[in-house]
């Protein structure tokens, strides 16, 4: 049963119903059929597309009891049965994590798991289109750490991170530990996801954006996989088309879009000069990993949102003929615009389309140092270079 919306006619409608029934048995209607057409108006309603669907109760409860028994749902390592903010049931680790390595999506809630005690076997082992958070368990610099039980024994502070303007204990320094302002109730997960202007969350998991219309690209519909900040108001959030099934799957033609803006390369970029991009949102806590060129136009780091040019060793970056190469989504890349996009494209365009932040990194975790799409820290230098000859052809 999907989600109902209640409103003042409905609720009217069904008292009407109720006193019909009253009404049209003086005695001679069995009350046993009155009371099966009450419970039908009871649930009978139009159902609402959102962005979750089913039971309220598979994710709300209105006091934390059942038969006396605790009714949060408990992630793997989490211990805190107490009330959860929005009468939610669990934490975002109760909800998509699961003990095992072989689910993908909680077959109740509908939810993408990006956190398996064991080590995910589909897609194939690599988890979703961000990676799994199973690989920070032992291994700090896999990943992106979530856990506060289980803190970074590496970093302390987000690589690249550019604090001005926003204070010793901002918000953008790391996932955790901000004790005050802005950051307290951003924590973790809710550090990038499912966040507006304020301390708590704004409903996105609601938000009606789905298989039927994969573009993400403002508030009203959650932004791309709910990523909102707080730059610029309502503007600050990430554009993206969705894949349905977070790339479970994934092929040259079934997987996620996102949105490239070729910006200047001698700033710290954000929202202000980059665009609704995921670029844009990375450099909110590795800011300096946009300043690529300095003064002199020297090359400092690799592009992020940099066209990939169609001249040179790049002329056949993607297995490309004639300014056109086939898609990778294991290298994925961004597009200029994407306004008015319905589905992936299979295709990448030279001189066009660009390499970007996820181009070569795992938004959550992967199997590798730093959180590489591939080893390229393997003694094997085919290996190590596997990813990066996809544009530099010439390094083979």
């Amino acid at each position: 049963m999907k989600n109902r919306k209640f409103t003042r006619f409905t609720l009217f409608v069904r008292f009407a119903r109720l006193e019909l029934c009253k009404l049209s048995n003086p005695g001679k209607l069995p009350i046993f059929f009155c009371l099966l057409f009450a419970l039908w108006s009871l649930f009978s309603t139009i159902p609402l597309d959102a962005k979750i669907t089913g039971n309220c109760s598979n994710c709300h409860t209105m006091h934390n009891s059942q038969g006396g028994e605790t009714m949060v749902i408990l992630g793997p390592g989490e211990t805190d049965t107490a009330p959860q903010s929005s009468l939610l049931r669990a934490s975002c680790l109760g909800c998509h994590s699961k003990t095992e390595g072989s689910t993908w999506k909680d077959p109740v809630t509908g939810a993408p798991i990006v956190f398996n005690s064991q080590q995910p076997s589909y897609n194939p082992v690599m988890g979703l289109a961000a990676g799994n958070f199973y690989w920070i368990q032992t291994e700090d610099e896999y990943g992106h750490n979530i856990f506060p039980g289980n803190p970074d024994n590496t970093l302390t502070v987000a690589p690249g991170n550019v604090t001005s303007g926003c204070g010793v204990e901002c918000c953008h320094n790391n996932l955790y530990g901000v004790s005050k302002g802005f950051g307290v109730q951003r924590q973790g997960c809710s550090k990038c996801h499912m966040m507006g202007n304020t301390d708590g969350p704004i409903g996105y998991h609601h938000k009606n954006n789905d298989a039927a219309e994969p573009l993400a690209d403002s508030a009203d519909k959650g932004w791309y996989r709910f990523l909102d900040g707080h730059m610029s108001g309502s503007g600050s959030g990430v554009t993206g088309v969705e894949d349905s099934d977070w790339q479970a799957t994934a092929a040259v033609n079934d997987h996620n879009e996102y949105l490239g803006f070729s910006g200047t390369k001698t700033s710290a970029g954000g929202f202000s000069s980059l665009d609704n991009t995921v670029t844009a949102y990375c450099t909110g806590c590795h800011g300096n990993f946009h300043i690529e060129q300095d003064a002199s136009s020297v090359w400092i780091r690799h592009p992020s949102d940099g066209v990939v040019p169609n001249s040179g060793e790049f002329a056949a970056a993607f297995g490309a003929s004639g300014g056109t190469g086939t898609y990778d989504p294991l290298i994925p890349v961004a597009r200029p615009s994407l306004t008015g996009w319905t589905g992936p494209a299979s295709t990448v365009t030279l001189g066009t389309d660009l390499v970007m932040c996820l181009s070569c990194h795992r938004a959550h975790a992967s199997p590798y140092f730093k959180m590489v799409r591939w080893d390229y820290k393997s003694a094997t230098l085919s290996t190590a270079l596997s990813g990066c000859l996809v544009c530099h052809t010439s390094k083979n």
